[in-house]
């Protein structure tokens, strides 16, 4: 039953927190002009979620110790709720920024504590399938918002049904979260012993940062990207949007089927995604809608395994506290490496964005070899 399935419940909050996360990418496309600002201006948006939730991931270890993980989780989906509706209230562009800054302390939180909950408890493949429903309400909202534009119903409708899926998930996990209590803790090197902050826990945090600023970076950017420099219609770069995210939640799905170690599965994953921005580098526009999906099967491993590395380099009595660390620099990288997007685009120009994409995939390459060397 699923009442019973910690991946199903767990991957529908997923869907629901990811539904957020992708919906604002496109809908920018319509805001922005409402709001009378710039595209460029999406950085600060972006940087206010991200700050946000590094707040929420900061503050989850406190919070954790007066509720339950999944008591956190379903408030915070509440809030997330919440913020949903008021946004289509929003006719300021500050406001926004603020609901937009909450929409991340919830973010922030509930990321945590589902991280913190699921991922000492089930192995890393049935993570990346739980966090494959984040990329199922990323595509599908980015899909809709391009649709829905188009065709002049505007941008609400979105953040509406949005709204409404948050509300379902946080009384679902409330009815279910009972079933759960039979998960056991799995062991780490070692059972006992401080919290030591090594070279490889070290850049375990660090490839959390790279990897989330780059996956939010391309995600968020993808649409502004394609309309002002090749030209791409709305509908196009909504198009590409959804793309992006629906070929992150298929590999998601479909990867835990290859046999191969986590720390390899990290490797190959890695590199692919060097491969692939070097080729969005160098081919034809007509074709980079269809490659972004190439891009987000590429990504597809990272968020799960690196959870999974960084809480088994730590004792479990620690792995609340590792997992809020790696949470929080997720938090860090979603707010730092888009707002410097928005930063570099305004002073220089768009172009330039795809080769500071390649720059931080660069990085996470080497962070991430640090993370699982032998």
């Amino acid at each position: 039953m699923m009442v019973h399935s910690p991946r199903m419940i767990a991957g529908l909050a997923m869907l629901s927190l990811g539904f957020f996360d992708g919906t604002l990418g496109v809908a920018w496309l319509s805001i922005h002009n409402d709001l009378g600002v710039s595209l460029e201006s999406l950085g600060w948006v972006l940087g206010a979620v991200g700050v946000g939730s590094a707040l929420g991931s900061a503050m989850f270890p406190t919070v954790v110790r007066s509720l339950s993980h999944l008591n956190i989780l379903a408030l915070s989906l509440g809030a997330q709720a919440v913020v949903c509706m008021l946004v289509i209230l929003t006719n300021q562009y500050w406001l926004l920024v603020i609901l937009y800054a909450a929409r991340g302390f919830f973010n922030g939180l509930a990321h945590a504590s589902l991280n913190a909950y699921f991922a000492q408890r089930i192995s890393p493949q049935h993570l990346m399938n739980i966090h494959g429903g984040w990329g199922v309400g990323t595509g599908l909202a980015g899909f809709l918002c391009g649709v829905l534009i188009t065709t002049d119903w505007g941008w609400e409708p979105v953040y509406l049904i949005g709204g409404t899926l948050s509300f379902s998930a946080m009384g679902v996990i409330f009815w279910t979260r009972h079933h759960f209590r039979h998960l056991d803790v799995m062991p780490s090197e070692s059972l006992s012993g401080p919290f030591r902050v090594s070279v490889p826990v070290f850049f375990a945090i660090a490839s959390g940062a790279l990897y989330v600023g780059l996956e939010q970076g391309v995600g968020n950017w993808i649409s502004s990207l394609l309309v002002s420099v090749d030209g791409a219609q709305i509908h196009q770069a909504g198009l590409a949007t959804g793309f992006f995210w629906t070929g992150l939640t298929f590999g998601r799905l479909t990867l835990t089927r290859i046999p191969v170690a986590s720390n390899q599965m990290l490797k190959w994953a890695s590199g692919s995604i060097v491969v692939v921005l070097l080729l969005l580098l160098w081919i034809p526009s007509e074709f980079k809608i269809v490659m972004y999906a190439g891009l987000g099967i590429a990504m597809a491993p990272m968020s799960a395994f690196i959870l999974v590395a960084g809480a088994r380099l730590v004792p479990s009595a620690r792995r609340d506290l590792m997992m809020a660390l790696q949470v929080l620099a997720f938090s860090v990288g979603a707010a730092v490496i888009p707002a410097t997007l928005g930063g570099i685009a305004s002073v220089a120009s768009m172009t330039i964005l795809p080769w500071v994409f390649l720059a931080v995939a660069t990085l996470l390459i080497v962070s991430i070899w640090i993370t699982v060397r032998d």
